[in-house]
């Protein structure tokens, strides 16, 4: 991630909390970003994250407060949303409809709603929200797995053929790698943007996973393994 990309992340930041003096810090809740391989689980861990802590479950209501606060069409959002270096070709759709939906309101749009959730507290699934919340009280968390062992365990769940779940998942992962990189210059790949990774390729019950990860959440929350300079006063 380039120092111009983190500059405008904290910038936006610091807008968009619009923090009263002297108020804590602190989330009400638990916060969580949550990154995941297509078929690794990540789903499912954070839909029983939500239910054990009790949390909002952001994913595709993220989708929908960016397109409201751009005034646009989810659609198109989605499309942004989907691929992002499709913004700088969407030239005739800005002319026609006046409305400027490029990338840079994209993203900047896309920074505001995030934080702006986790003053809430709350899970938010994707979208680079683990680099948007890079200094914020949250837990950063990745489920990863590899292509093969994730197709084989969706083609025995009954998802598809293990062939076609294959592509599918090298596609999507390939997808949200290109994302990341295109909006905040970050790779998945990169173990030290996140708190906490782990690979379920040798597991069948995430009940466990969601059981540290709770554990973790919590003292996040509460300020106790944060550095100093995260810890919120």
């Amino acid at each position: 991630m380039t120092n111009t990309v983190l500059s405008v992340i904290s910038a936006l930041a610091a807008v968009g909390s619009n923090p009263h003096e002297g108020s804590p810090r602190l989330p009400p809740k638990p916060v969580i970003t949550l990154s995941r391989d297509f078929g690794s689980g990540g789903d499912v861990i954070a839909t029983k994250l939500a239910q054990a802590l009790d949390l909002p479950l952001y994913d595709d209501q993220v989708l929908r407060d960016v397109a409201t606060r751009l005034k646009d069409d989810p659609a198109i959002v989605r499309m942004l949303d989907e691929s992002f270096g499709r913004a700088k070709d969407m030239w005739l759709y800005r002319l026609l409809s006046g409305k400027d939906i490029g990338p840079d309101s994209y993203r900047d749009t896309l920074v505001k709603v995030v934080v702006s959730l986790s003053r809430l507290g709350g899970i938010i699934v994707g979208r680079g929200a683990h680099v948007i919340l890079f200094e914020e009280c949250a837990l950063r968390v990745r489920i990863a797995g590899t292509p093969e062992i994730c197709a084989r365990r969706m083609a025995a769940a009954g998802h598809g053929k293990e062939e076609d779940l294959l592509a599918q998942a090298r596609d999507i992962n390939h997808r949200r790698g290109k994302f990341v990189w295109e909006v905040f210059q970050s790779r998945l790949s990169d173990a030290n943007e996140f708190d906490l990774t782990i690979n379920t390729d040798r597991m069948d019950n995430f009940d466990d996973v969601v059981d540290t990860i709770v554990v973790l959440a919590k003292a996040v929350q509460g300020g106790r393994v944060l550095r100093q300079d995260l810890k919120r006063d």
